[in-house]
């Protein structure tokens, strides 16, 4: 699933009206296990100097990448946190933090059934199992297209809860830009179908 679909339904669970702390903390941990892929692209791309197959077809999938990515997507770890807050920390801090953990194992709950050939370890440390999905979020051989649909719609319902949730002018214009954005997607999806991504 694609990273704004993983925030705008974070958001639409956990944020809230009159708690920015709060919001900020479930934006920033709905995005966190996606954060590697941009951090290692952009480190692979501009200062490596590697050209994109060889980012995504070797790189992604040597050793130090899937440690990397297992440690990002990890339930055992963002569980570990949103307990270890609940019950050790007494400050402001503490329900954002639980909502960073709990946004980042919604985001895991929601790729889980759509990665295929690069599903992640999601019980690292604890196992190196990974369940390789009949679905994926972009494989058209995976049925991406059926998935980008539900994609699409689960993420229409999460604008809609969010405007409904926030007054704000500067809040529904990025919400209807989403909105829009998700709109000409499938358009152009089904002009030029999906032609095996990855």
């Amino acid at each position: 699933m694609n990273s704004p679909t993983h925030a705008l339904i974070a958001l639409a669970l956990l944020s809230r009206n009159d708690k920015p702390l709060q919001n900020r903390a479930v934006f920033i941990g709905s995005l966190i296990p996606d954060a590697f892929i941009y951090i290692c692209w952009a480190w692979l791309t501009f200062v490596g100097k590697q050209p994109q197959s060889k980012i995504w077809n070797e790189i992604y999938f040597d050793a130090p990448m899937q440690l990397t990515a297992s440690v990002f997507n990890s339930v055992p770890l963002y569980a570990s946190l949103a307990l270890a807050a609940y019950f050790f920390i007494k400050s402001k801090w503490k329900i954002p933090m639980i909502c960073f953990a709990l946004a980042a194992l919604i985001h895991i709950a929601f790729d889980f059934p759509v990665h295929n050939h690069d599903a992640y370890a999601h019980f690292w440390p604890f196992s190196d199992w990974k369940f390789y999905s009949p679905l994926s979020y972009y494989e058209a051989d995976h049925h991406a297209a059926w998935v980008s649909l539900f994609e699409m719609a689960i993420a229409l319902i999460s604008i809609i809860v969010l405007w409904r949730r926030f007054p704000k002018t500067w809040v529904k214009i990025i919400l209807g830009s989403f909105a829009a954005l998700y709109f000409a997607v499938q358009v152009m999806i089904r002009v030029a179908p999906f032609g095996g991504a990855g």
